[in-house]
């Protein structure tokens, strides 16, 4: 039987370079998505594709949200999912590239916040915040299986390729 977190409150807030840990966290969340450990931190961090997500976070263009249950002991907040958008260039590209120009966006739930609407509320204030600093497109990508891909349909993401077993989606923020 696992443990299921109690309902507390949940904010978003904007991340910062103080977020950088978590967000390796929320990496190693977004790629163990089935429950099963397929990569550890260490492998993470030495995989030169895939911690380019979060090495030398926040450089400038890089925007990230945080949820925080806001429950905790003393007012204390705790991390509890996080969603971001870094760009990548062709040179080094992110599984979910597209071009230069539009930054992939990654995102990580601890598992026992999942289903709860987190990816979604983070998911629009992230975009939001992007249309904000005039990102006018966002790539993806999602996993075949993974149960998010419905999430990002709904807010407009579209498939425009496929690398391995994966989609890569894009979202045209100007016609949303």
């Amino acid at each position: 039987m696992t443990e299921q977190s109690p309902q507390r409150p949940i904010s978003v807030r904007d991340a910062g370079p103080e977020d950088a840990e978590f967000l390796v966290d929320m990496l190693l969340e977004a790629i163990n998505w089935t429950g099963e450990e397929r990569m550890k931190r260490k492998q993470l961090l030495r995989d030169k594709t895939l911690s380019h997500y979060v090495a030398g976070w926040q450089r400038e263009g890089d925007l990230g949200v945080i949820a925080v249950e806001t429950g905790g002991p003393g007012g204390l907040q705790i991390p509890v999912a996080a969603a971001w958008l870094r760009r990548f260039d062709s040179h080094h590209p992110g599984y979910g590239y597209v071009a230069d120009d539009v930054p992939e966006m990654s995102m990580g739930v601890v598992p026992a916040y999942r289903g709860r609407g987190i990816g979604t509320a983070l998911l629009r204030t992230l975009l939001s915040r992007a249309r904000d600093a005039g990102v006018t497109k966002v790539s993806l990508s999602i996993e075949d299986g993974n149960k998010s891909a419905a999430m990002y349909r709904r807010a407009g993401f579209t498939p425009v390729g496929r690398n391995g077993n994966a989609d890569t989606m894009l979202l045209d923020l100007n016609e949303r």
